[in-house]
């Protein structure tokens, strides 16, 4: 750690904490993502611990103190990459138990018993310790490498999981070599913290590289809780269509589900179902009930359509009578169902709706528009 810049550190440091944060905060569900975020967070308090006692002038304790935690942030990598290797997920706990039981007597015995020795019998048990530590840590390479190279190999995967793959067997070989060859050099006699300025700072760049794969869940979540994925881009598109025809047909709002999921991806769901439903209850009012409810992606019909909807929607709200047998309204989307053109339909209808509107003279009353919408939500 001496041979890293200081400067570097801190800045590494700044950049992996609000990460780390965020991923306990937003990316914390499975077993796998509990391993990574324990992983972070006990290399960045072993980081931190270090450059705060080597600051102080107490540069061997400052090791002991990175070790420790470093030792225990080992072994939730060691675990996680059991994890992905393949081993039963049922036992995870418990075996991370085990190893985390013996990462904590190491830490422990790094920060006790290390500095007594090194002052009484001045013998560097910390060295010691680092060295057999490349053995868990060569391991762990190697089991993430084997299931990188495992998942590549599935022919039918996406182009976007073979690059995170790639990118996560790049690490993986880097970690398995490193660690080998701290191991070898370190039997010829080179102490592991001396490992030389270009190891030491590749490593800690290594650090920030892998802590960008890891902050893509991140990311993924925070974009979808902010509404930014092509689910919530396509809600907001559908949103005025979606007000105006549940003004119209209020009763097709479904009720709020506290247990329900709140993701993007749901919330369209939801708010397509709501839509055709509406478009079914009116159909007994449109001018030609039998092209409502009919979808086409052609341009021409969904601007028809767009016009046979919003009179529709204009006549049921000013209360006038059903044109046709409201029996009518089962007849809609028979068949087998394709989702994918229904939605590309409706984002056309959207669009064409406002126009719509404004021929033949419809729009919802905002109050009720916007109660409606707070009951949806």
């Amino acid at each position: 750690m001496d041979a890293v810049p200081v400067w570097l550190v801190i800045a590494v440091v700044v950049f992996v904490v609000p990460m780390t944060i965020g991923r306990w905060i937003f990316v914390n569900e499975t077993n796998s993502d509990r391993l990574i975020n324990r992983t972070w967070s006990w290399n960045l308090t072993g980081v931190m611990l270090y450059e705060i006692m080597a600051a102080m002038g107490h540069p061997y304790f400052a090791k002991c103190l990175y070790l420790g935690p470093g030792m225990i942030a080992l072994s939730s990598f060691f675990g996680l990459a059991r994890l992905v290797d393949g081993a039963d997920a049922t036992g995870s706990r418990e075996r991370q138990r085990r190893y985390d039981a013996i990462a904590v007597v190491v830490a422990a015995s790094l920060i006790v018993g290390a500095p007594v020795a090194h002052s009484m019998f001045h013998f560097d048990y910390t060295e010691l310790v680092w060295t057999l530590s490349a053995i868990p840590g060569c391991l762990s390479g190697f089991l993430f490498a084997r299931a990188c190279v495992r998942e590549l190999r599935v022919a039918d995967s996406a182009a976007r999981e073979k690059f995170t793959y790639a990118l996560l067997l790049a690490f993986a070989l880097y970690w398995a070599i490193s660690w080998s060859i701290l191991l070898v050099r370190s039997l010829a006699g080179t102490p592991p913290s001396r490992s030389g300025t270009v190891a030491a700072v590749v490593a800690v760049l290594m650090l920030a590289a892998i802590t960008l794969l890891t902050a893509i869940p991140l990311v993924t979540v925070l974009v979808a809780r902010a509404g930014w994925d092509r689910a919530g881009r396509i809600c907001r598109r559908l949103r005025p269509l979606w007000c105006e025809l549940t003004a119209a047909v209020p009763e097709v709002v479904l009720l709020d589900d506290p247990s329900a999921p709140r993701d993007s991806a749901s919330r369209l769901y939801r708010m397509t179902v709501e839509i055709w439903d509406a478009l079914l209850h009116l159909k007994p009012y449109a001018p030609d009930a039998s092209e409502l409810g009919s979808p086409s992606v052609s341009r021409d019909h969904v601007r028809a359509y767009a016009l046979r909807a919003a009179g529709a929607a204009r006549a049921k709200r000013h209360g006038r009578a059903p044109t046709t047998d409201s029996s009518a309204r089962g007849e809609v989307r028979a068949g087998e169902r394709d989702r994918r053109a229904e939605l590309r339909f409706l984002i056309r209808l959207a669009r064409e709706w406002p126009k719509a509107a404004a021929v033949v003279g419809t729009g919802a009353d905002p109050s009720h528009a916007s109660a409606t919408a707070a009951v949806s939500q």
